[in-house]
């Protein structure tokens, strides 16, 4: 409505927006704002910003109590280099889900804000037209540090009709999981290594067999199996119970194909296996009912093995080995020989409101945080000699008040950058360390580029009452069947095609293949 007032109240007014937003110390609400005298002259990367800004960027999670404290420090750097600084928010854990669209269909003030494929509401908001579009020669004008940084797939995977609208986070982060296991007992019987779904059968029927005091797998199930005797070269196509129906070959990224696993000849024989495993005693007969958390049996001296990934593994066995050195807790891969896949690029990443006043100086502030060191070590440990201090090879150590801003901890993961991240310091780089260290260099080297579907999400808005339908079925018979609950697994089976097929499934599959085709042809 401004540029319809004549040039004299536009000053009047303006006049008076300026000392409101100096008594204040920030704009309307806290939001993007104009915040004082201009430096003239002032540029970056040969862009003016004499006017200094304050933007807002929300975050998803729990503020850290000394957060405010860091990002002063952060804003002392940012006045300095782009002439703005930050007001951040959160959207906490519990409500991010319902808070998060709301942020645009409300027009709420924003300038940046987290965002992650999947379960960061990337694609929801840009269906809604809620992001910025950030071409290529935007991102050469205003990052062009970060647009020399990222590999071009990194791009490729963060477009959705041929337009990117977020900036990806810059990391290898594997997401397959590894077996945490007792070493004590792999010596026992007589296993130097399990690199195969074949030698960890024979591993689990050796505990089961001999041990009374611990089960192999104590109160999970064959469901926690499935990656290895189900689809060891299948992946499942989305999270959520419903996405282990469909998958697609993950060793292949030129196959679009999706499977509807329960019409396999291999759902068929892993419903017979996970019913021979429970009846030799592989897992408690309670294991649907169980409430314990996925690693407790493990850790707790009652299981052998436990499935996750390898940070989660690691972390576990040191701290097992440090309480029981006699059970030598390490980790095993029964797929060595499939090929490694990184999760996507944006699996975490930082998106413009498509509203913001000031994209331009927004798209300056990720390429400082996500490129400058001194700003990236603040934002992801804290203040150096408070949080942490620096150790040797561009590792850290926590220090006492770190509990106040833990590393890695404050939702900095949209501008990782694994040039700059520093590890953590391990003062006794034990045997699991050691092995970890050398099997995620392994997978480095062996690293493949991520699968286009790694990136697809499933839009349910056309069969929600079939999803429903479904999702009910697969708890109610899909679960027994992978905990090897049921007496004739062959009928089990069976009867559960029956139900899902007069449930909606197939309605369901051709949607989601309409959705997957739509999605590749988007991609080429």
């Amino acid at each position: 409505m401004i540029k319809h007032l004549s040039k004299k109240i536009i000053m009047a007014f303006l006049t008076t927006a300026l000392t409101l937003s100096t008594l204040s110390g920030c704009g309307k609400n806290g939001n993007s704002s104009g915040t004082g005298k201009r430096t003239e002259g002032m540029v970056y990367h040969g862009q003016d910003v004499s006017e200094p800004l304050e933007l807002t960027m929300y975050l998803i999670g729990d503020k850290a109590a000394d957060f405010d404290k860091v990002y002063e420090k952060v804003n002392e750097i940012l006045k300095k280099k782009v002439n703005a600084t930050l007001n951040v928010k959160y959207l906490p854990w519990a409500s991010h889900d319902t808070k998060y669209s709301l942020l645009f269909s409300s027009g709420e003030d924003f300038d940046l804000i987290f965002t992650a494929s999947g379960w960061g509401h990337y694609e929801d908001t840009v269906a809604k037209n809620g992001f910025y579009a950030m071409d290529e020669d935007f991102r050469k004008t205003y990052a062009p540090d970060i647009q020399a940084l990222l590999p071009e797939i990194a791009w490729e995977q963060a477009e959705i009709n041929k337009q990117v609208y977020m900036v990806p986070n810059y990391q290898h982060e594997y997401g397959m999981e590894v077996v945490g296991v007792r070493g004590d007992l792999m010596e026992k019987y007589h296993y130097s290594d399990i690199t195969s779904p074949t030698e960890l059968e024979a591993f689990l029927r050796d505990v089961a067999k001999n041990e009374k005091d611990l089960k192999p797998l104590g109160s999970r199930n064959g469901g926690d199996l499935a990656g290895y005797f189900f689809y060891p070269k299948q992946y499942p196509l989305m999270g959520g119970s419903l996405g282990l129906l469909f998958t697609y070959n993950i060793n292949d990224n030129d196959d679009s194909s999706i499977t509807y696993t329960i019409d396999t000849d291999d759902f068929m024989n892993y419903a017979k296996k996970m019913r021979e495993f429970y009846k030799a005693g592989f897992w408690s007969a309670d294991t649907l009912s169980s409430t314990e958390a996925r690693s407790d049996s493990w850790q707790q001296g009652r299981a052998a093995i436990m499935s996750w990934n390898i940070g989660t593994v690691t972390r576990l066995a040191r701290e097992m080995n440090a309480a029981h050195p006699d059970w030598k807790a390490t980790f095993v891969d029964p797929l060595s020989t499939n090929k490694k896949q990184f999760n996507a690029y944006i699996n975490n990443g930082v998106g413009i409101n498509a509203a913001s006043k000031y994209p331009e100086r927004a798209m300056m502030v990720i390429n400082e945080l996500m490129t400058d060191k001194e700003v990236y070590d603040l934002t992801s440990l804290g203040i150096e000699g408070v949080h942490w201090e620096a150790a040797e090879n561009n590792t850290y150590k926590s220090l006492p008040a770190s509990e106040n801003f833990p590393a890695n901890g404050t939702c900095n993961w949209g501008w990782f950058n694994m040039d700059l991240m520093r590890s953590e310091y391990v003062e006794n780089k034990d045997d699991v360390y050691e092995k970890q260290r050398k099997t995620i260099e392994d997978w480095n080297k062996k690293a493949a580029d991520p699968h286009p579907y790694v990136t697809f999400s499933f839009n349910n808005e056309n069969v929600k009452t079939e999803t429903a339908n479904v999702n009910s079925i697969i708890s109610k018979e899909f679960d027994p069947i992978c905990a090897g609950l049921t007496d004739d697994p062959e009928k089990a089976v069976e009867d559960l095609r029956k139900h899902l097929n007069a449930a909606g499934i197939q309605k369901i599959y051709d949607e989601i293949k309409k959705q997957a085709e739509a999605f590749w042809e988007s991609k080429k």
